[in-house]
C-alpha cells in the first residue's frame, strides 16, 4: 500500500479514537452535571465514573495524535480500548440488540483494521 494510504488509514483511526473520546467526553459532562444537579444516587460512585471517563477520553485524545506519528503504543492503546468497547457490546446485548451493534460494529472495524498488515508496519517502527 502506497505511503499516502496509510497516511490516510491512520488519520481515519484518529478520527475514530477521537470519536470515541467524544463519547467520554460527553459522559463526564453528563456525570459532573449530574453532581449538581443533585440526580446522584452515590457521590463517591458518580465521581469515580466522572474521573474515569475523563481519564479515557484524555488517554484516547492522546492516542489519536500519536497514531497518525506512527507510535507503536497508540495502536496498543486503540486494540485494548476496542476490547473494553466489544465487553460493553456484549453487555449491551440483554437490554439492546442495536444497541450492541451500534457498538460492536464500528468497533470491529477499527479493530480489524488495527490489525491490518500497512498499519502494523506503520506502527511497529522504532520511534517511541
Amino acid at each position: 500500500m502506497p505511503k499516502s494510504s496509510v497516511q490516510r488509514t491512520l488519520k481515519g483511526l484518529a478520527i475514530a479514537y477521537l470519536l470515541e473520546a467524544l463519547v467520554l467526553y460527553i459522559a463526564t459532562g453528563t456525570a459532573i452535571w449530574a453532581l449538581f444537579a443533585g440526580n446522584t444516587v452515590s457521590l463517591v460512585t458518580t465521581l469515580a465514573l466522572a474521573a474515569f471517563t475523563l481519564g479515557v477520553a484524555l488517554w484516547l485524545t492522546s492516542a489519536a495524535k500519536a497514531i497518525t506519528k506512527g507510535k507503536r503504543w497508540a495502536r496498543t492503546a486503540g486494540i485494548f480500548w476496542q476490547l473494553m468497547q466489544l465487553t460493553i457490546a456484549f453487555g449491551t446485548y440483554d437490554v439492546s440488540v442495536l444497541g450492541a451493534l451500534a457498538i460492536a460494529l464500528p468497533t470491529g472495524a477499527v479493530l480489524i483494521t488495527l490489525f491490518t498488515k500497512d498499519v502494523v508496519a506503520a506502527t511497529s517502527q522504532a520511534r517511541d
